[in-house]
């Protein structure tokens, strides 16, 4: 979907471009921004947590390389649906294994940063920069959960929206490999 109104093909033609197709509209586009928002927020907190200097930049720049990436590498169930009810309990453990569904798009992020920034080498994942990513990736979804009663109505939109395009992208994925094993 690369801005023509050609049909769409079945193959990797226009990987790309169908790969960001879904967040292009207006919510999505809030809702991401929102969700690296926070993705950034927690992972400074957890870099001071851990004696680290801050690294806003690299840390957007990661979160955004993995936004588009979360639904479709998502190897567990659909991420749980966050609750408008102030009144509705927030159960930490399923909201931190959410949370931790979005480890595989981070760590592609990652992965995509380093080799923006370092060249064609393969990064390393033993040193705190990815510990925090990854400890700030399992805490971030609880803490949306508990503030998510008490945000805007507009702002619980764009959350529930980009919640469902990452829900989508893992049904056409589990889809397309069910019918893999069919054939």
């Amino acid at each position: 979907m690369s801005g023509t109104d050609d049909e769409i093909k079945d193959g990797y033609t226009n990987a790309f471009w169908n790969l960001l197709e879904p967040f292009r509209t207006g919510k999505a586009i809030q809702g991401s921004l929102q969700y690296i928002g926070i993705e950034v927020l927690v992972g400074q907190l957890c870099r001071r947590a851990m004696n680290m200097k801050y690294n806003w930049a690299e840390s957007a720049e990661i979160h955004t390389y993995s936004v588009p990436l979360i639904g479709q590498l998502n190897m567990g169930e659909p991420f749980g649906e966050l609750n408008v009810s102030s009144k509705a309990k927030v159960e930490l453990m399923d909201e931190a294994t959410d949370g931790a569904k979005a480890i595989p798009g981070a760590i592609a992020g990652f992965i995509a940063q380093r080799l923006r920034r370092d060249g064609f080498r393969v990064p390393g994942f033993g040193n705190k920069d990815f510990i925090a990513l990854m400890v700030g990736k399992i805490l971030s979804r609880p803490l949306t959960a508990y503030l998510f009663s008490s945000l805007p109505n507009n702002a619980q939109v764009a959350h529930i929206v980009i919640n469902e395009i990452m829900n989508r992208q893992k049904a056409v994925i589990d889809a397309a490999r069910t019918s893999d094993e069919e054939e």
